[in-house]
């Protein structure tokens, strides 16, 4: 877009995050300021566009390059189960970017600013490919909350569905140790206290259950996670590819199920794929529902739905590409940093 841009690694704040080290934190604080300090004397910033989480910086960093008067955004995503990964560090930024629109309440709640910022997709990248179609229904994603009830419905009456991701295939558990998570749930089920550890262990339990026996019947549907350029394929490989909402807050499957947009709601279009998602009030803001992706409401209309349109390919034809042309006019993140930039009055500059 002709900025110039200053990327400065988040790396190690991630790593002082996931081991819980202040003293890795505190160290990639201070690079961090005094890295600021410096490019902003050589030339100052007019935004600090960041994804950070709590754990990763100490506030008093954020602080110190507010003072400064470049305004500063963070971008989070999966507020809708996740949210107390940002809760403590948004009140140090002057804006927050979240990408679910019903986020917003929840930094409300904590008296700070909030922007909709929806996730977009880049079509340098993700652009449909001249290849066969060759599989009839495709999902890739890691295999947790209701995604293995999905396949496994599709499955189960006669739809050629395939899987690609971490946890869909047995084998990717060594006998042993799939032996000895089934136990350990058996245990905690029967022997705790807690309604909530005991509904918790037991719906784990079931998970890996049907995990089980989905691999056993149908072994040649269920793959291992592939790299992005099969991703990317896979979306003009496939006659229908799928998007899955459901979560469970906090990925505690004794928690509430919530839904929220993911990525592959944008790549997916981008792509060029016929889109079947879960509805969501939200996607209406996005595309013409049912002209431009697919949406479904349960696991019977989502199995209707695919039938229908594995048997009609010229009305399938024509939603993939207008919802190919919506996205490329719409949801490109050129289009969000311009609407960002709008907002935050540095249209110019």
């Amino acid at each position: 877009m002709g900025h110039d841009v200053f990327l400065f690694s988040a790396e190690d704040g991630r790593r002082a995050m996931q081991h819980r080290d202040l003293r890795a934190r505190a160290a990639f604080s201070q690079r961090l300021l005094e890295t600021f300090r410096q490019e902003h004397t050589r030339q100052p910033f007019d935004l600090v566009f960041a994804y950070l989480m709590d754990g990763m910086v100490e506030p008093g960093t954020l602080d110190e390059m507010r003072k400064t008067g470049a305004p500063t955004c963070n971008f989070s995503c999966n507020n809708a189960h996740q949210f107390d990964l940002v809760d403590e560090i948004s009140p140090h930024f002057d804006y927050n970017l979240h990408s679910e629109k019903d986020a917003r309440e929840k930094f409300l709640a904590i008296g700070v600013n909030a922007l909709w910022w929806p996730m977009a997709s880049n079509p340098k990248y993700f652009k449909p490919q001249d290849v066969p179609r060759t599989i009839s229904v495709s999902f890739v994603g890691a295999n947790y909350a209701l995604r293995a009830r999905y396949i496994a419905h599709l499955l189960e009456n006669g739809v050629d569905a395939h899987a690609y991701g971490p946890g869909w295939t047995w084998g990717d558990l060594a006998p042993w140790r799939a032996l000895a998570k089934r136990y350990w749930f058996i245990f905690r089920a029967a022997t705790t206290l807690s309604p909530h550890v005991q509904y918790w262990a037991s719906a784990k339990l079931a998970e890996l259950d049907l995990r089980r026996s989905s691999s056993a019947r149908f072994p040649t549907n269920l793959h291992p996670p592939v790299s992005d350029d099969e991703l990317i394929a896979l979306y003009s490989k496939s006659h229908i590819s799928l998007g899955i909402l459901e979560v469970y807050d906090r990925h505690d499957p004794s928690r509430a199920i919530t839904r929220h947009l993911h990525l592959r709601e944008f790549e997916a279009p981008m792509s060029g794929a016929l889109y079947c998602t879960g509805y969501l009030d939200e996607l209406a803001e996005h595309f013409e529902l049912d002209k431009e992706i697919l949406v479904y409401r349960n696991q019977y209309e989502l199995l209707d739905k695919v039938r229908y349109y594995l048997a009609h390919p010229e009305e399938a034809d024509k939603i993939r590409q207008a919802g190919h042309a919506r996205a490329l006019r719409d949801h490109t993140y050129q289009r969000r940093f311009e609407t960002l930039f709008h907002t935050l009055g540095l249209e110019g500059r």
